[in-house]
């Protein structure tokens, strides 16, 4: 591994510990049992993954629960969650095992998204103080998408030796649709109901899943046309 990704790494990981830290130590949880329930969800939504063709990483729904999470968990519950569901899709359903540095990259990039949308999602930004909750919303999950996304992108344009604008091309726009759906989702789920209960979520989870289910099968029938066109 080069050493530009090596202390590229140690650093996406620092800043992750870092958020994993104040997190526990401001550890605040109101429901025990919705937040055992966010816990399945984000690493049942972490087992979705799917491939950007061209790329080594993954993408997940993981985000579309990161947030809903922000508007009904705490900053620490959300940030642990988020943390979870990147090791177990960095573990699970793998060709091969990855290393303590893939699984600790994966969580801390996964934690800092989460820490920057829960940023804005809660008017954590002085500009934001009057903003509507759907605006919010979108500022959240473009925060969260920039942040994931091009953390993911750097690390890959410093490991395969790749121009960054060949892995933003294949990576970010790959994803991008596939976000503005799941946000498109959130959004209208937070903005119609008053009171947000594991009810609603649970109602619009099969949205979701078929949402993923038809992406994924979009992005392969894509490449094979790009395949046999090329």
């Amino acid at each position: 591994m080069p050493n530009a990704a090596r202390i590229y790494i140690d650093g996406v990981i620092a800043a992750g510990m870092s958020i994993a830290a104040y997190a526990l130590l401001h550890w605040d949880a109101q429901s025990p049992t919705r937040f055992a329930l966010f816990l399945a969800l984000f690493a049942g939504a972490a087992l979705l993954k799917g491939r950007i063709p061209g790329i080594t990483g993954t993408y997940s729904p993981v985000f579309f629960f990161v947030l809903l999470g922000s508007h009904m968990l705490s900053f620490s519950e959300v940030v642990f969650a988020a943390g979870l569901a990147g090791i177990v899709q960095c573990t699970f359903l793998v060709q091969r095992h990855p290393t303590a540095a893939q699984i600790a990259f994966n969580a801390a990039n996964m934690m800092i998204g989460t820490a920057c949308a829960f940023a804005f999602i809660h008017r954590q930004v002085p500009v934001l103080a009057e903003q509507p909750l759907i605006i919010l919303l979108i500022l959240g999950a473009s925060v969260y998408y920039v942040v994931n996304t091009g953390l993911v992108a750097i690390v890959l344009t410093l490991i395969d030796q790749k121009p960054l604008t060949d892995v933003c091309r294949h990576w970010c726009l790959g994803s991008m649709p596939y976000y503005i759906l799941g946000a498109l989702i959130a959004g209208i789920t937070l903005t119609a109901q008053n009171e947000l209960s594991m009810w609603v979520v649970g109602m619009v989870c099969p949205s979701l899943l078929l949402i993923t289910f038809y992406y994924r099968s979009w992005l392969r029938s894509a490449t094979r046309v790009n395949a046999l066109s090329s």
